[in-house]
């Protein structure tokens, strides 16, 4: 008896040690006393926004962190904020558009700040909201529905107009997409695309174009009104019911999506139809291969051709097959399914056989599966005068006269300034 007696007595102290023990280990991280002085961010606009936090505290610090997400599309990220102790301790952190982050107006970032000691004890201020705006304007609103729009300049009517366009393209979108816009949509309109460069792309975008309108997040379109404003609004809102309805693993190719809003829109930009035009007369348009490229739709020589083709494919296979199969095939998108398998799997072809059929329907004759596309063209002269460095060196044979080439180009350049033509470039940023 003695000996089982003290084997239990044994057996309830080490279970006493083992529950013990946590309560230690949290004592010593309870989180230190702090008194939190000010906790303001700072608007940085263009680059972005910087946080900060002055606090106080007897504890010694070992780092105090930021915690921060953007909504809609952001996951949750963290940063070491750089801090200076005086009276008080206070804490910055920077955060940037770059790599990935945009700080565009509207952008909503849900933060709060963690405080760590020494012994591993953590405080944390409360979830706060801070929304960036651009601080050149001061902006009035309109609202329909779960659509607000942002505008500092021009008549109401005027403003009301682009609402109203933006409301008929979410409603006529939707139902060909089978999908339904419930979350707020925000707009944001500047009289002009070099006045709204600066909230969409600090420093520029620096190809040559000029970007008339974009969408960075899904709930967000940027939107220009110096071309064709109300055809630029259906472009950007139709961006974001495409981006509602394929949302998933991959999403849907860029022309597909780019074409989509070309389609949404109550005509094609008359420099991209031209364009367009021009290249089906010469049977210079993309093949397939080059219209699932990167680099064909956002580069001068191609952005104008790129923008009315997309927007021809799509219209090809609404018109042609129907709004059915068009939102099925929008769902084989959303489900996970490649493009080939996706066009294979609703109309019966691959991406080769959407060209051939394209190509029939504007008079063309059809490519054989074989044959090795022509390769395209240097950029135009427009491209090579605002990128000097990417002009190809002169041979050294026989062959063009380049100084005679210079002299053309030149010439075509002025009469191209003179004439006013802009390249311009209406996109979402993937």
């Amino acid at each position: 008896m003695p000996k089982l007696l003290l084997l239990a007595l044994g057996v309830i102290l080490a279970l006493s040690a083992r529950v013990a023990a946590p309560a230690s280990r949290a004592a010593a991280q309870a989180p230190p006393a702090v008194t939190v002085v000010s906790e303001e961010p700072r608007n940085e606009f263009p680059s972005g926004v910087t946080f900060a936090l002055t606090f106080a505290t007897s504890a010694t610090v070992k780092e105090v962190r930021l915690r921060y997400e953007l909504a809609p599309d952001g996951t949750g990220a963290t940063a070491v904020a750089t801090c200076t102790t005086a009276a008080a301790t206070s804490c910055t952190y920077t955060l940037t558009s770059g790599r990935g982050i945009f700080i565009i107006p509207g952008a909503e970032i849900t933060y709060h700040w963690d405080v760590t000691d020494a012994s591993g004890g953590t405080f944390s201020t409360q979830d706060r909201v801070y929304v960036h705006q651009d601080t050149r304007f001061t902006f009035k609103t309109l609202q329909s529905g779960n659509i607000t729009l942002y505008y500092h300049q021009g008549s109401e009517a005027a403003a009301r107009a682009v609402l109203n366009a933006a409301a008929d393209v979410i409603e006529k979108d939707s139902a060909l997409e089978k999908t339904q816009i419930t979350f707020p949509v925000k707009i944001f309109l500047y009289t002009t695309a070099e006045e709204m460069q600066p909230a969409i792309a600090p420093g520029g975008t620096g190809r040559g174009v000029t970007v008339l309108g974009e969408v960075v997040y899904s709930d967000t379109a940027m939107v220009s009104a110096d071309v064709q404003t109300l055809d630029i609004t259906r472009h950007e809102v139709a961006h974001i019911v495409t981006r509602e309805a394929t949302k998933g693993p991959f999403g849907v190719p860029p022309w597909l999506n780019e074409g989509i809003s070309v389609f949404s829109q109550s005509q094609p930009l008359s420099g991209h139809a031209n364009a367009l035009q021009a290249a089906i007369d010469s049977d210079d348009v993309l093949t397939m291969k080059e219209l699932t490229s990167s680099a064909t739709g956002s580069v001068a020589s191609t952005v104008g051709l790129y923008y009315g083709q997309a927007g021809s494919i799509v219209k090809f296979l609404v018109d042609t097959y129907g709004a059915e199969k068009f939102a099925a095939l929008l769902k084989t998108f959303k489900d996970g399914s490649t493009p080939d398998k996706a066009f294979q799997a609703i109309y019966g072809f691959d991406g080769f056989g959407l060209e051939n059929a394209w190509r029939k329907s504007v008079g063309l004759q059809e490519h054989v599966a074989s044959a090795t596309p022509t390769p395209r063209a240097a950029p135009t002269s427009l491209a090579l005068a605002t990128s000097p460095a990417s002009q190809p060196a002169a041979s050294s044979g026989g062959g063009t006269n380049t100084a005679a080439v210079a002299v053309i180009v030149g010439l075509a350049v002025l009469v191209l300034v003179a004439a006013g033509t802009a390249i311009v470039i209406i996109r979402r940023r993937a």
